[in-house]
Order: structure tokens, then C-alpha cells, then sequence
């Protein structure tokens, strides 16, 4: 994608292949939510992302969505913060909808749990 050509915008469903791996990585072409920000997204070869999961956990760490029509999943999901990562944009592949702004407060909250921002797991 050029710079400055806004293909993918925060908060969008998008197929992404995340193959190769390595070791526990989430591999495959999986349906993954755009974290990154918009400004990032125009001026930026790559943007951080997080899988769609199947199936509903009850962790911190994941965001369990429902699927609708808006968001285009076929089944309920969740988005498993903890394995947020980089792609390059030539990874993304289509669109399937919109994440429903609902989810947002639960997606800052589970960053902040990954990243240590949030003292829910200090460990000593």
C-alpha cells in the first residue's frame, strides 16, 4: 500500500494471513480486528492487528464478539489481545465489516492488562 492511501481504518475486520509462525504464534489466514490507528494506517507500510479467535474464553486478555452482520464473522469470537501483533500490509487481504464500538473500552482495557499498563497481573 503507498503511503498515504488509507486501504484499512481502525476498528475494521479484515482476513489477514498470519503464516509463517513461529513456536505458539497464531498462525493461518484468520479473521483479525485493525487496532492501529488511522494516522499510522495512511502513513505506514504495516499495522498492528489482533486475531479473531473461535470460541468465547473468559480471560482479561480477550474480547469475546458477537457476530453480526456489520462485523462479518460467520460465528462468535474473541480477540485475543495477547497475541496482538505487527503485519505488513501486503498480509491483509479482504474486509469483512466493522467492529461495533461497544467493544472498544474492553479492547483498551485487555492492552493494558498484555502490556503491564494495568496492575491486575503485577508480578513480583
Amino acid at each position: 500500500m503507498p503511503k498515504g492511501d488509507l486501504r484499512y481504518r481502525r476498528g475494521e475486520i479484515w482476513w489477514v494471513n498470519l503464516d509463517p509462525t513461529v513456536g505458539n504464534e497464531t498462525a493461518k489466514k484468520r479473521p483479525c480486528v485493525i487496532l492501529q490507528n488511522d494516522v499510522g494506517n495512511a502513513r505506514s507500510e504495516t499495522t498492528m492487528v489482533a486475531p479473531l479467535l473461535k470460541g468465547l474464553k473468559n480471560y482479561p486478555f480477550v474480547v469475546n464478539v458477537e457476530a453480526t452482520a456489520d462485523n462479518g464473522l460467520d460465528e462468535d469470537r474473541g480477540i485475543h489481545i495477547e497475541q496482538m501483533r505487527v503485519v505488513d500490509d501486503r498480509r491483509i487481504d479482504s474486509k469483512l465489516g466493522t467492529l461495533d464500538d461497544k467493544y472498544w473500552s474492553q479492547i483498551e482495557k485487555a492492552v493494558g492488562i498484555v502490556l503491564g499498563f494495568n496492575s491486575v497481573f503485577d508480578v513480583e
